[in-house]
């Protein structure tokens, strides 16, 4: 009777800690806002490129909750192994880079429920010596969001 008891305490800790790991989950890009909405960042990107390759890296914030989140704040950083040869954004984003930055900064007021907005970029892979390039660093702010900030990143590795 007592190792029963021993044995169905353990258990509910254990349930209590993944349940308590699982409400300030902030890994694989989502993270849920202490109102239960829930953000997603998604960086769809080449797996590989070639030295001087082109291609396309689209950053994706998605609201996947049944309420809107207002008042996102997005850091893009862009690692110096990727040129950005161009740049685009949805309607309702606002954008500020300083020119010779590799830092990009977004602002959109309001994401709908299961709305998606994406920023693309068009890119050429600059490797030099280097394997692969350096994480392209994605932040998420808004003050709902526990720990305020939500990050996901990515690398592109060098096509042999």
């Amino acid at each position: 009777m007592k190792s029963h008891r021993i044995f169905t305490t353990v258990a509910l800790a254990v349930f209590a800690a993944a349940l308590i790991a699982v409400a300030g989950c902030k890994t694989g890009g989502m993270a849920v806002t202490k109102r239960g909405q829930l953000l997603k960042i998604n960086i769809e990107h080449p797996i590989d490129l070639p030295d001087r390759g082109e291609d396309n890296l689209n950053v994706v914030v998605g609201n996947r909750g049944v309420r809107s989140v207002k008042d996102v704040l997005i850091d893009v950083e862009v690692p110096p192994e990727l040129v950005v040869l161009d740049e685009t954004h949805e309607r309702g984003v606002t954008m500020s880079h300083e020119p010779g930055s590799n830092f990009y900064h977004y602002t959109m007021g309001n994401l709908q429920p299961a709305e998606d907005s994406t920023i693309h970029y068009k890119v050429r892979a600059s490797f030099g010596t280097m394997a692969a390039t350096g994480n392209v660093g994605v932040t998420a702010w808004q003050r709902d969001l526990r720990g305020d900030k939500l990050v996901e990143t990515a690398s592109i590795k060098l096509r042999p």
